[in-house]
C-alpha cells in the first residue's frame, strides 16, 4: 500500500513538473502571441542637389598651336660696311656739336668779355677784427650756514632718524651744532662743532632756526 501512494505521488509530481510546474498557465487564460510583421524596409533618403552625371565633367576647349613667323636673321656687316657707317655717323656728329658758324670755325677770332672788374666788384673787403669777448665770471653765493643749539640737558645724537638707530654720542645743554637737513619727520641731520662729528638728532631739542 505504501508502494502505491509513493508511485502515485512520484507520478504527480512529474506530470506537474511536465506541465509547467508554477508557471502553468490554462488554455483558456494564456494570453495571445503577439503576430509576425515583416520589417518594412528604409526608405532611401532623397538628395537635396540633383547633380547630373554629365555636368560633373569639365570639357576643356584644346586650341591647335600656329607657330608664328620664322625670325629672318640679318646678314653680317662686312668690315668695309661698318668703316663707311662710322665714318657716316662721326661726321654727323660734329656737324651737329659745332656752337660757332663756318667763318668763325675757319679762322674767326673771338672776344671773351673781361670778367676781371666784374670780379673785383664781388670781392669783400676784411673787416676790422671784432674785440675778444672778456670771459664771464659766475660767483655762487654760499648760504649761510644754519647755526643752533642743543636745548635739553643731556641729547642722544643717533646714527639715524629714529629711536631704532644706535647712539653714537650724547650732547649737553648749549652745545653747538649746524644743521645740515630736516627730513620733516621730526629729525634733524646735523654736524657737532666744533667735533664735526654728523648724526641724527630730535628737532625739539634743538632750538628753532634764527631769522
Amino acid at each position: 500500500m505504501r508502494f502505491v501512494i509513493i508511485s502515485f505521488a512520484v507520478l504527480g509530481f512529474a506530470f506537474w513538473e511536465l506541465s509547467g510546474g508554477a508557471d502553468f498557465e490554462p488554455r483558456g487564460l494564456r494570453p495571445a502571441k503577439p503576430e509576425r510583421v515583416a520589417a518594412q524596409p528604409a526608405a532611401k533618403p532623397e538628395p537635396l542637389v540633383q547633380v547630373e552625371p554629365a555636368k560633373l565633367v569639365a570639357k576643356v576647349s584644346l586650341t591647335p598651336y600656329t607657330p608664328g613667323p620664322t625670325p629672318v636673321e640679318k646678314a653680317a656687316l662686312t668690315s668695309q660696311e661698318q668703316l663707311e657707317r662710322l665714318a657716316r655717323a662721326r661726321a654727323s656728329l660734329n656737324k651737329g656739336l659745332t656752337l660757332f658758324d663756318d667763318d668763325a670755325a675757319q679762322g674767326g677770332t673771338l672776344t671773351l668779355a673781361s670778367l676781371e672788374g666784374g670780379i673785383l666788384a664781388l670781392g669783400v673787403e676784411p673787416g676790422e677784427p671784432e674785440p675778444a669777448a672778456e670771459p664771464q665770471t659766475f660767483t655762487y653765493d654760499r648760504p649761510a650756514p644754519d647755526l643752533r643749539e642743543i636745548t635739553g640737558s643731556r641729547v642722544n645724537m643717533r646714527d639715524g632718524p629714529g629711536t631704532l638707530y644706535p647712539v653714537i654720542s650724547r650732547l649737553t645743554l648749549g652745545h653747538k651744532v649746524e644743521v645740515l637737513d630736516d627730513s620733516g619727520t621730526g629729525w634733524l641731520r646735523l654736524r657737532v662743532l666744533p667735533e664735526q662729528q654728523i648724526g641724527w638728532i630730535a628737532a625739539s631739542l634743538v632750538s628753532k632756526k634764527s631769522n
